[in-house]
């Protein structure tokens, strides 16, 4: 079943931009199944294209000649150039500078897996020349229509859903959350088959990706280190704590920790602060990029209700959806002060904050004492979102509005600046 992608609707609008698309993210997300929609769109379009997949011997062997020989088999008719797994490519930046600066017709889009493999192939700077695109596992409104058509998330975040529409949906996202968003995964129907599939993920990244980066005597410890940071996912990192559980030199803990960044496998949320002095700014939190595959990671694909860790995972599944919708110029950051007090994400934009707190269950909607002290300190943040499972409404808090809403309405917060 293919799933419709909302960066496929912003890969195909930007088709008669001139930048060279570079596509990114971590294997199994669909890189390679949106260069294919476009192919065919293309067609249908009657479009001029080529589709090269660099792990081909013979789409390889073309590009392996010399560029005069690339550029003048191209030439300069209008079409649109389509490259999977660029990063197999020698010198790419040097041959997208060529193609556009000189083939003014040409449009390129590029996938890779990687982001070492990118910033190792793409050296030079191909500043005004490039658009990336960032490609996540699916966000839980892509995901829905393989479980029902008749059934989707509203587009505003105060709208109180049906009794019996809420109830399917935290159905669902218990789901979601257990086995994550990986597309391959809404082919296979049985949860065992589903165990296998993330499990088998889990080893390719390991075995086929990270292992090609490493000391074959430090895949162990790599190991090890992955099953540390999914015990550990939404807490603050701590290096030297790492290193002295793991017996494990801090140079090293910083080197794996920015392989897995930069392979698009963990998120580091930075810390929020304003020159303030109580704020810890040098500590992040950590995340997988995606539940199932820290779940894999674990072995661990119980029930969510079961599970210890059930506030953790449900503050991943609400930062991967926010990172999904965000718009141009907004980041999402964490904060704590020395005194503790914190707010689990603050979602930024032209400066002004808005505080996001992710709580398990409430029993009524009560303003959180970490959201009362940042806007107390940020007196420019306006608005604050209360996730939890089932209250939906407004309260206002000192001139401020504090929204409450299900935890799957994450993806509409990004979409409160006006």
């Amino acid at each position: 079943m293919e799933l419709p992608r909302i960066v496929y609707n912003e890969v195909a609008r930007d088709v008669n931009r001139r930048e060279i698309g570079i596509i990114i993210g971590p294997r199994q997300v669909g890189k390679t199944t949106i260069l294919k929609q476009l192919s065919r769109r293309l067609k249908q379009h009657k479009t001029k294209y080529r589709y090269f997949d660099l792990e081909m011997p013979a789409d390889a062997n073309y590009f392996a000649r010399d560029f005069s020989d690339i550029i003048s088999d191209m030439g300069n008719d209008k079409q649109v150039i389509l490259i999977d797994e660029f990063h197999y490519l020698p010198n790419a930046t040097r041959l997208f500078k060529v193609i556009y600066d000189g083939l003014k017709r040409i449009k390129v889009y590029a996938s890779g897996s990687s982001a070492i493999e990118m910033h190792k192939h793409l050296k030079e700077s191909l500043a005004g020349r490039r658009r990336l695109y960032r490609v996540y596992p699916l966000s839980f409104s892509e995901w829905l229509p393989a479980k029902s058509t008749g059934i989707g998330l509203p587009r505003d975040i105060t709208l109180k859903l049906r009794r019996g529409t809420h109830d399917k949906l935290k159905k669902y996202l218990k789901e979601f959350i257990i086995f994550g968003g990986m597309p391959g995964l809404v082919n296979e129907r049985s949860k065992e088959a589903k165990k296998r599939l993330l499990l088998d993920l889990v080893a390719t990244y390991i075995q086929k990706d990270i292992k090609a980066l490493l000391r074959e005597e430090d895949i162990l410890s790599f190991n090890r280190l992955l099953s540390l940071l999914a015990g550990q996912d939404g807490g603050l990192l701590s290096e030297n704590s790492i290193s002295q559980d793991l017996n494990y030199s801090l140079r090293q803990v910083r080197k794996d920790l920015a392989i897995l960044n930069q392979m698009f496998l963990l998120d580091m949320v930075r810390p929020f602060f304003t020159n303030r002095t109580r704020e810890l700014r040098q500590t992040y939190k950590t995340y997988y990029f995606d539940t199932g595959i820290r779940n894999a990671v674990l072995n661990d694909f119980r029930n969510i209700d079961d599970r210890p860790d059930k506030g953790i995972l449900l503050e991943s599944f609400v930062l991967h959806e926010l990172q999904k919708s965000l718009r141009v110029s907004q980041e999402i950051y964490h904060w704590r002060t020395r005194e503790k007090d914190e707010v689990d994400f603050i979602l930024v934009q032209d400066r002004i904050p808005v505080a996001i707190e992710v709580k398990s269950r409430i029993s009524e909607p009560g303003v959180p004492d970490g959201v009362k002290q940042f806007f107390k300190k940020y007196p420019e943040c306006r608005h604050a979102v209360v996730l939890n499972a089932d209250f939906t409404g407004e309260k206002k808090y000192e001139h401020r509005k504090v929204i409450f809403a299900p935890h799957y309405y994450a993806c509409l917060i990004p979409g409160l600046y006006k």
